[in-house]
């Protein structure tokens, strides 16, 4: 038990360290992961700008956060939510309980919608979803 609260209390700080480094770029430059899919098509994934909008969400700005990344912004309470309870049960049981109670459906539709909007986002029509460039 004492192993696992370390290992878990490990990667909290961890997360904390990349958040805080997060928080603490340059406005608009995110974490600087360059999107291969961009440089290599110039075309939006279904990622591009994420690391933007989370870097807007620390600072309480969900506005621009959207204009980032709307669907990786609306995502992350539900991912939040989903890694919370992995680290619970990971503490509790010593084992993922989590993963196995979420229906595939359910997985399949958030992978759809996610290539759905890396799709969309590229059409003229739909260019208020690509990321804002500063």
């Amino acid at each position: 038990m004492k192993k696992r609260i370390a290992i878990s209390l490990a990667a909290a700080v961890i997360a904390a360290a990349a958040l805080i480094y997060l928080y603490f770029t340059g406005e608009g430059k995110g974490a600087g992961i360059p999107c291969l899919v961009y440089q290599f098509t110039g075309l939006y994934c279904s990622g591009c700008g994420a690391s933007r909008a989370l870097r807007s969400v620390l600072h309480l700005d969900f506005y621009q956060a959207l204009r980032y990344n709307a669907f990786f912004t609306l995502m992350l309470p539900l991912m939040g939510g989903y890694f919370c309870a992995l680290i619970y049960s990971y503490i509790r049981f010593g084992k993922d309980m989590i993963s196995k109670k979420i229906p595939m459906k359910f997985v399949w539709i958030l992978i759809a919608i996610a290539v759905i909007f890396g799709v969309i986002r590229n059409i003229p029509f739909f260019s208020f979803l690509a990321p804002v460039t500063l």
